[in-house]
């Protein structure tokens, strides 16, 4: 655990954003090549700051209302 940490804060020095997948969203799907992210929620549930910081950073995290 100490060695993924380690590695983690070593990508955040280097200008990565790093999250762990639980709190990133509930799936991701791969088709062709292609990641992502798939978040479940209700119509009056909000993303979580991290997911929101996550959906600004790519085109690829989909929202499924429910």
């Amino acid at each position: 655990m100490n060695m993924e940490k380690n590695a983690a804060n070593r990508l955040k020095e280097e200008g990565w954003e790093v999250f762990s997948p639980t709190v990133v969203c509930d799936r991701i799907a791969i088709k062709d090549g292609h990641v992502f992210f798939i978040e479940f929620k209700k119509p009056e549930q909000n993303l979580t700051e991290n997911q929101e910081k996550v959906k600004k950073l790519t085109d690829n995290y989909k929202i499924v209302y429910y």
